[in-house]
């Protein structure tokens, strides 16, 4: 079970980092409900959710990096 989660761990962080971005941007005072959560703003943070999450899982990682090959990106 572990390994199962281990594998999705990646798109589930990927499903909850922008729901909870658009959500917190939700509930401040200048958003278009106030302090409430608008039926728009639940939309936009589920679509963002699941849009990123998609994108991510769908994106295999890259074989491990072997001693001494690790660089910077230019």
């Amino acid at each position: 079970m572990s390994e199962q989660l281990n594998y999705y761990a990646k798109a589930i962080i990927a499903f909850i980092a922008p729901a909870a971005v658009v959500i917190g941007a939700s509930v401040t005072e200048v958003s278009a409900g106030g302090e409430l959560i608008t039926m728009g703003e639940w939309v936009t943070a589920m679509v963002a959710a699941i849009v990123t999450a998609a994108g991510v899982a769908s994106k295999t990682n890259g074989p491990k990096p072997g001693d001494g090959e690790h660089r910077a990106i230019d």
